[in-house]
């Protein structure tokens, strides 16, 4: 498979190894990009909002925009673009145009409510470890209708093994939006 020219956007909820699987993803295309989604959340210096919290969704979709914005000229530049973050399905509406005509996969990493949490709350600051956002994410990620079937089930699978099935996926087109 080759993704160069297109993005993958990487995501789940907190604690599924969403970093640890893009970096190797990344590692798999001649020509590539990884970003993540927490530096561009990161870079909100004044009037930051916690972006699990109800009033946050305008801050949360010009992020989206941002990102979209950032990988669409990487993938036109003839980079595989693999975005990593929190991005649910119900930002997709705000990603995708922004990407204009540039492919988009999407691959929703999701391994037990347990190993998730376990995963999360054993991070160090600054990364989220509260439990309560955490759950209400994880919850978030386990309601996704019409995009279950771009769920990958992690649990008890190596990097190795989630890779080779991300990959299969991208190869078989059923991780294209």
């Amino acid at each position: 498979m080759s993704l160069e020219g297109e993005i993958l956007i990487v995501t789940g909820p907190p604690g599924a190894g969403m970093s640890t699987m893009a970096r190797a993803l990344v590692e798999e295309f001649a020509l590539a990009v990884l970003l993540q989604g927490d530096w561009y959340f990161d870079r909100v210096v004044r009037g930051w909002i916690e972006p699990w919290k109800p009033l946050s969704h305008h801050q949360n979709a010009v992020v989206t925009r941002a990102m979209a914005a950032s990988a669409r000229e990487y993938a036109l530049g003839g980079y595989a673009v693999v975005l990593e973050g929190i991005i649910g399905p119900w930002f997709l509406d705000t990603f995708v145009p922004v990407a204009g005509e540039v492919p988009v996969h999407y691959v929703v990493i999701r391994p037990s409510a347990d190993t998730a949490m376990a995963r999360a709350v054993a991070r160090e600051a600054p990364a989220l470890v509260d439990p309560e956002p955490i759950e209400k994410m994880y919850r978030e990620f386990a309601r996704l209708g019409a995009h279950e079937h771009h769920v990958v089930d992690t649990s008890g699978h190596s990097v190795e093994e989630t890779v080779a099935e991300v990959l299969a996926r991208l190869d078989a087109q059923s991780l294209r939006l």
